[in-house]
């Protein structure tokens, strides 16, 4: 009987579209959005270069108007996709990158997509050039809407198209990487809810939830950067003086002389 063997490319882009589609459809989606698209503004506005990846789900960013890299691509699971971005077929465990040729990356979700997390952060510290910027988003486990899903996945007994990675976890990992990164920062802790006054009061005090980084978000935002160990190489070399071995003298007779004569020896010398 044959077996059916699933590709690691059309299960990762299967994923990419559940999240896509999730996005686009729910209204907590749409806010993590627009929250995300001002934070990563922010961000990138620092990073220069001259090419930057986006990989992960379309979450619906203006990427082409953020950040100041000369060159923008878009990595794809699926051919044929229009895509603003200069489009690259690939999976995010195997780039199709040479080491060192980027200065920015950012991953939409990438990791929580992925079936080897470890493997895709390995990637991308290949192939981003030292001191090169990461920016990965990421889902909260510890959010009111990661701790439902959770419960809702234990009752239904089906696996998540998504898995959430803590902010803890992903900076340890990075860390064993060589990455050096600030405190994640985290969007949209619940979707919009009521009308009217309360829709705002609810707005506001998701807002000031998000300006004091309360750790109930429901997506995080983490910067990380490629560490390089620092070697100094002035080009001279230091020649140390060798050690000759001088022989101890000895008088023509023999006679060992000696070191030291006291006083009384002298005056006897001296009276005889």
């Amino acid at each position: 009987m044959p077996t059916s063997v699933t590709s690691p490319l059309r299960e990762e882009a299967n994923r990419h579209q559940a999240l896509s589609r999730w996005y686009r459809e729910k209204a907590l989606g749409q806010r993590l959005t627009a929250q995300l698209t001002e934070a990563l503004n922010d961000s990138l506005e620092q990073v220069f270069g001259y090419h930057m990846l986006v990989t992960g789900a379309d979450m619906g960013l203006e990427l082409s108007r953020i950040g100041k890299t000369q060159r923008l691509f878009r990595l794809v699971t699926r051919a044929g996709i229009d895509q603003p971005l200069q489009a690259v077929l690939g999976a995010s465990n195997e780039l199709p990158f040479a080491t060192d040729s980027l200065d920015a990356l950012v991953l939409c979700h990438t990791i929580n997509a992925s079936s080897v997390p470890h493997q895709t952060l390995r990637e991308c510290q290949r192939v981003l050039v030292p001191n090169g910027h990461l920016f990965v988003i990421s889902f909260n486990p510890l959010s009111i809407w990661g701790l439902s899903s959770a419960f809702k996945q234990w009752l239904s007994r089906r696996q998540s198209y998504a898995r959430s990675v803590s902010g803890r976890r992903l900076g340890d990992w990075l860390s064993l990487l060589g990455f050096s990164h600030a405190e994640p920062y985290y969007f949209a802790s619940f979707a919009p809810l009521g009308r009217g006054r309360i829709a705002r009061l609810m707005d506001r005090f998701d807002r000031w939830l998000v300006r004091i980084n309360a750790p109930t978000g429901t997506a995080y935002l983490l910067h990380a950067r490629k560490r390089v160990a620092g070697h100094l190489d002035s080009g001279v070399k230091i020649v140390r003086p060798r050690l000759i071995s001088i022989p101890l003298g000895k008088t023509p007779e023999g006679v060992p002389v000696p070191r030291h004569v006291s006083r009384s020896q002298q005056d006897g010398i001296e009276t005889t």
